[in-house]
């Protein structure tokens, strides 16, 4: 397979053959040589002009995010691709709000249109810079499918994520299921695997010696006492603040779960990290039944469809922990 080709998403629903085929190739156009041809001439200029070159060691971290994802492709039976320098968006805080509707997030990954925005102004140090671009491209190398309809399309699935069909829209209005557990995922994924983002590195190397210094590591014990968390979730602590690895209620619960189906199940898996990349392979290969199955024999019948309600919300992970705990 050629580097930058990603292979083709899945079409369900009631559009024609050739419309299904039609938005296929539209997410293989918007991937790598012709990814900047989907964007309308007078945002490509604007954004052309805004956006910051890349510099060294976020294209030494690009390739290492590719590595480490392709290895995971690999071992799941997968095709690997990377994703191209051309499709990830280093911008302005300004220009990131105009295309991101979250106050909250520093970097959004857009599966219509393969494009992955960074929001500069919020991601200083190179550490937490190289972590996010690593969890963004673990989205974009996600499961996906679109759903074709009338004349119309939206994504379908993008790794566990899940959106009600045009007919369930219909009946019931419009939801997202598993948004939660879908973040929780690729947290896990960047948290795991981002000190191999260092790998050949200098910058960050040089980054996480400045981190692991004692005076450092000293504000690092504060914080993490402060905000009730172990020290190992904190990125870096510098003068413009501390930053975190993302999502972690969510993973709270996916842990939390993990450790259930394991205990449970000690005679199928080896380790609780047999368990755990059941998820990060549903994450890349979109198969969710036999986790169904799993979480629905600890837990109890509908227990599968609660998890799919946590959304990327504190108070929802939350509830969903206790709802799990009572189970």
């Amino acid at each position: 397979m050629p580097q930058f080709e990603r292979p083709k998403p899945i079409v369900v629903g009631s559009g024609s053959e050739e419309k299904k085929k039609e938005l296929q190739e539209k997410i293989l156009d918007n991937f790598g040589e012709k990814h900047y041809d989907q964007i309308p001439k007078d945002k490509r200029k604007i954004l052309e002009a805004l956006e910051y070159e890349k510099k060294p060691y976020e294209k030494l971290t690009i390739n290492k995010a590719n590595e480490i994802t392709n290895n995971l492709l690999i071992e799941f039976g997968l095709k690997q691709f990377d994703i191209p320098e051309q499709n990830i968006h280093i911008v302005p805080g300004k220009l990131f709000k105009e295309v991101n509707s979250s106050p909250y997030k520093v970097a959004t990954t857009f599966q219509d249109r393969q494009l992955i925005a960074l929001n500069a102004d919020e991601l200083i140090n190179p550490l937490n810079r190289a972590s996010t671009i690593f969890h963004e491209i673990t989205h974009l190398k996600n499961f996906l499918s679109l759903e074709a309809y009338k004349d119309s399309s939206k994504s379908y699935r993008s790794g566990l994520k899940i959106s009600a069909t045009a007919k369930k829209e219909d009946q019931i209005g419009f939801f997202i299921a598993f948004s939660g557990l879908n973040e929780a995922i690729v947290s896990e994924i960047e948290k795991r695997y981002s000190p191999q983002l260092l790998d050949g590195n200098e910058v960050l190397q040089k980054e996480l010696i400045v981190q692991n210094s004692k005076e450092v590591q000293e504000k690092k014990e504060k914080i993490a006492k402060e905000r009730g968390k172990n020290i190992d979730e904190i990125i870096c602590s510098d003068e413009d603040g501390s930053c975190f690895y993302p999502y972690y209620e969510q993973r709270r619960v996916l842990n939390y779960i993990v450790d259930r189906l394991y205990e449970d199940n000690q005679e199928q898996f080896k380790s609780k990290d047999d368990v755990m990349r059941l998820f990060f392979r549903a994450h890349f290969d979109g198969k969710l039944l036999i986790i169904a199955k799993f979480i629905e024999k600890s837990f109890g019948k509908g227990s599968f469809r609660m998890i799919g309600m946590m959304d990327d919300g504190m108070n929802s992970a939350r509830l969903v922990m206790d709802y799990l705990k009572k189970r």
